[in-house]
């Protein structure tokens, strides 16, 4: 998971291929089919993207490792048959993006990635949270602990806006801090022999004008063989990502010149006929991954797995993993509390329902229907007023949710129905 800025947009499955690469294939498999999950249960929060892979004479990828790990990915990942791989010869990979580097070019491979828009995400989520009985709070950090064995009898939270301290009754406490779970863990007063490493990964913005990709690129880089993306969206294009080992704090991070420099490299190397330069980036963010620290390892060879430790005190903390998985990590974190939950309390608590439970504004069914639904509140949206593209935007954004924002309209207008 990264700590990206929530206003921003996260291009979020983009290691599959790089867990391939490195063997893990228990991690593809099940990311693979998460992201198909996250899809279903919140379709106006996630979008396939068709994906381009262009692979040049002494690169990264060939033609047989290309092909041959883009199949065993559809296998693993259970992809569904209108969105399996293919390939395509020199000359139809330059007639699918023209700006690609033509030295060298053998073919490329297309294959959908999912694009999820995260801010909305993690909104979504926790509303639908909230709608079944979870209790969300905002600037409340915590402070302490006071525990008694395995059961936690207090947890001392501040107001970050206030400075007011508060005590909360707990039977168990889950540390899901992100960067922070270390942090966390201090106040426990243990550690095992395991701690995180941040892993710092910055993305450059450019204006269609400067940039006019017309389809989404995967590509590696000439400095190091790094996988970076390239994706046009909305009359913009996004650049990135950095991944250098980060160790300030997560709250105030800096894009260097270097960083700046590194993308701009990977974008004269594949995109040589573009002239772009510092002047031309627009905007830029920056986040960090939480990595399991492995010895000896660099950023980008390290695991995006997630793991879950117990203190002897009873703290529970989850670490590692990445936004694809948000809903496995918390499902397999669920069930181990209800578990803990039933045979310390004699409580009868049942498992995880989230892998068929929509995020709230994605109740609609499934994907599949998705379209149908847009294309109805878009004619509903009209009748308040709206255009046809404002309509249609308003419904992509909210999902179901929509109907709440036309009541708003109808109630502004006060001389319009609402919707049922």
């Amino acid at each position: 998971m990264l700590s990206y800025p929530q206003s921003l947009i996260l291009y979020s499955y983009q290691y599959n291929l790089s867990y391939l690469k490195q063997f893990e294939i228990k991690e593809v498999a099940q990311l693979g089919r998460e992201r198909a999950i996250v899809y279903e249960n919140g379709p106006h929060v996630t979008t396939p993207v068709w994906m381009l892979l262009p692979f040049h004479k002494g690169g990264t990828f060939g033609t047989f490792s290309t092909a041959l790990g883009l199949k065993v990915y559809d296998i693993l990942a259970s992809v569904k048959k209108d969105e399996r791989r293919f390939m395509l010869s020199a000359d139809e990979t330059i007639a699918r993006e023209p700006l690609i580097k033509k030295d060298g070019l053998v073919g490329g491979g297309v294959y959908v990635e999912y694009r999820t828009d995260d801010s909305r995400l993690t909104i979504e989520v926790m509303k639908a949270a909230a709608a079944n009985g979870a209790m969300a709070m905002n600037y409340l950090k915590v402070v302490g602990f006071e525990t008694t064995n395995l059961a936690f009898s207090t947890v001392k939270v501040e107001d970050q806006l206030t400075g007011e301290q508060y005590t909360i009754k707990a039977k168990k406490v889950v540390n899901a801090a992100g960067p922070w779970v270390d942090d966390v863990r201090k106040l426990d007063g243990e550690f095992n022999n395991k701690h995180l490493i941040l892993s710092k990964g910055v993305h450059l913005v450019f204006d269609e004008d400067d940039f006019p990709l017309q389809q989404a690129i995967y590509f590696d880089t000439e400095k190091d063989g790094r996988m970076i993306f390239a994706i046009p969206r909305d009359g913009k294009t996004y650049v990135g990502t950095t991944d250098t080992f980060y160790d300030g704090d997560p709250k105030n991070m800096d894009i260097t010149k270097e960083d700046r420099q590194y993308i701009l490299d990977a974008i004269h190397y594949m995109f040589p006929q573009l002239q772009i330069t510092e002047e031309k980036i627009e905007s830029a963010w920056a986040g960090v991954r939480p990595l399991i620290h492995e010895e000896g390892k660099a950023p980008s060879e390290i695991s995006r797995k997630d793991e879950i430790w117990q203190s002897e005190n009873g703290l529970i903390t989850i670490a590692g993993g990445k936004l694809t998985g948000y809903r496995k990590m918390a499902e397999k974190i669920v069930d181990l509390v209800v578990s803990q939950l039933n045979e310390e309390y004699q409580q009868s608590y049942g498992k995880s329902i989230t892998k068929h439970l929509p995020i709230s504004g994605g109740d609609m069914s499934g994907s599949k229907y998705f379209e149908r639904f847009v294309s109805k509140r878009t004619i509903i949206g009209q009748q308040f007023g709206l255009t046809e593209d404002q309509s249609r935007y308003l419904a992509k954004f909210y999902g179901t949710n929509v109907d709440k924002v036309f009541n708003y309209i109808s109630q502004a207008k006060g001389d319009l129905p609402p919707i049922i």
